[in-house]
This record gives structure tokens, sequence and C-alpha cells, in this order.
């Protein structure tokens, strides 16, 4: 006999609300990254194809893609390392048997440039999908503790009390401040109390902090609405590392359209589409400014 699997949400397993959770983010995480470079002088395509390759692999070769007059983009494999583990000898991936592909071993920044969206050189996906996955756990027990909670009372009475109990549980139900019973009525009825935490809270605000690293991981803003004093310099610092990261993928993918111009002969280029984070004294600076201004050209509070 197969063991019976228990199942939640509308007959989906656990297994299977985790994965549709864990798709769902995944999902929102992939378009936030997709729309986080702005590319000029690439077609849709191609912008699609290049971002999609970081995403999945954290690196792309570009080449001179003769037989259609313009730039290309494809995977590569590693055929040859120099001095300082940089590759120096790469073989294109054709993965959709594209006519036109060279199929030959070419030589790095002559025939063909390297780019890489992170220093590591490693995929967005891996980082992404480590935060996701703690996520998707967390939703999983706030989805358990909030099933918990639906719990009802479980009232132990004799079978001549029954109708007694009832309607000493709809008194206290109906929000009657003093239920009288009689000392039989207390000792035949006995309520079960489940004593489970609520920590949905807790859980939330952590399922929040880990979203924030991610972001900030990405170099996107996810500043808090409320500022607390007493975490400014926490705050700024977070703000900084948003910053940093941002401008360290853009730097490297300036790096590939500089190299490409320079080997390929053609102009690309790319910027993050997100504006830097102040910090919480200059935005509060500016904020103050311009109550300032509106007070001197009679503009209303």
């Amino acid at each position: 006999m197969s063991k019976r699997t228990e199942t939640l949400y509308y007959g989906s397993t656990p297994d299977e609300v985790y994965n549709r959770i864990k798709t769902n983010l995944m999902n929102k995480y992939y378009n936030i990254f997709m729309n986080s470079m702005e590319w000029t002088d690439l077609s849709r395509e191609q912008e699609d194809y290049v971002m999609r390759k970081f995403w999945a692999e954290g690196q792309i070769a570009a080449f001179d893609f003769k037989a259609i007059d313009e730039i290309g983009f494809a995977p590569f494999s590693v055929c040859g390392i120099g001095l300082y583990d940089v590759p120096t000898d790469v073989l294109l991936v054709n993965e959709r048997n594209v006519p036109g592909i060279p199929s030959n071993i070419l030589k790095v920044d002559k025939n063909v440039v390297l780019g890489y969206f992170q220093r590591n050189h490693k995929p967005v996906k891996m980082m992404v999908e480590w935060y996701v996955s703690r996520m998707a756990q967390v939703e999983m027990v706030i989805n358990t503790n909030l099933e918990l909670h639906k719990m009802p009372w479980v009232v132990g009475v004799s079978d001549q009390d029954t109708t007694r109990a009832r309607n000493t549980i709809n008194k206290i139900l109906n929000n009657e401040i003093v239920v009288f019973m009689s000392l039989d009525e207390v000792q035949n009825v006995q309520a079960l109390v489940t004593n489970t935490p609520y920590i949905i809270d807790n859980l939330y605000a952590y399922k929040n902090n880990l979203e924030s690293e991610l972001l900030t991981y990405l170099g996107i803003d996810n500043s808090q609405i409320d500022v607390d004093k007493l975490a400014v310099d926490q705050i700024n610092a977070n703000n900084q590392l948003i910053n940093s990261n941002a401008k360290g993928y853009e730097k490297e993918l300036k790096k590939f359209c500089d190299k490409i111009q320079e080997v390929l002969g053609y102009t690309i280029s790319v910027k993050t589409t997100t504006e830097p984070v102040m910090s919480v004294h200059q935005d509060m600076d500016k904020s103050n400014s311009n109550m300032e201004d509106k007070n001197e050209t009679g503009g209303t509070l």
C-alpha cells in the first residue's frame, strides 16, 4: 500500500507548493535582473540574449558575425589558459546550429571578445537561487503557522452534557463578560488549547531581510520608508553596498563594450537603469531644501 501524502492548498502537496513559490520568486527576480541594464546599438533580440546568458551562465563571447555583417554573441568553451588563469583560446558553442558561426578555435582579444557580468565570472542565477530557496522555505513555514492557528477548540464532554457545553461555548463566543456554569459543568467540560506561538510577523520580517540582501546584491534600491535614527549608519552602509554592486556590474560590462570596439570595431554601450542611492542624510537635506524653497517662493506646506 502506498503511503498517503497530505495535501494542502487546493489539493497540492507541500513539495508542489514549495516549487510553485520558488518558481514565482525566480520569475520575479529574473525580470528585475533583465530590466537592470540598458544597452544601446543592440537589437531587442541581442540584448535579451546577452542578458539571459549573463543570468544563466555569467559569461558570453562576442564575435564578428560576417555571415550577416553584424556583431554576434554566443556561449563559449575554453580551449587554452594563459599565465594568469585568463582564457587565451575559445571555441564558440553553436546551440542552434546557425550557419555562419565560426567553428574553429578563436584567439581571445583577436577574433573574439569575452564578457562577464560579475568579477567572479559566476552566473547571477546561482546567487539568486540561494536566496529564493530560503525565502520559499520561510513562506512554507508562514503557511504552516497560519494553518496551525486555524485549529479549533477541542472540547471533551459526556453525552449528557453536550447541549449544555455547546450553549456555554456560544455564550463565550458571543462576547458575554460573565458565563455562569454549575460545578458539574465545570468538571465535565474540558477545553484543549493549542499553544501554537504566532510567529508570522517574525517570519515575514526575516523574509523581507532576505529580499533586501538579494536586491542589494543585484544593485537595486531597497531602502526602508521608515528610517530609525539608530539605524542610519546601517542603512547608509547598505546604500553604499547597493551603489558599489551596481557600479561593479556596469564597470564589467563597459570593459566588455570597450574591448568589442577595440577588437571587433562595433560600438555598443550599456548603463544601469537605476539611479545611485543617496545616504539618509542626503535625502533629509534635500527634503529640507525643497521645503525651504517652497517657503521662499510662497509655496504651501
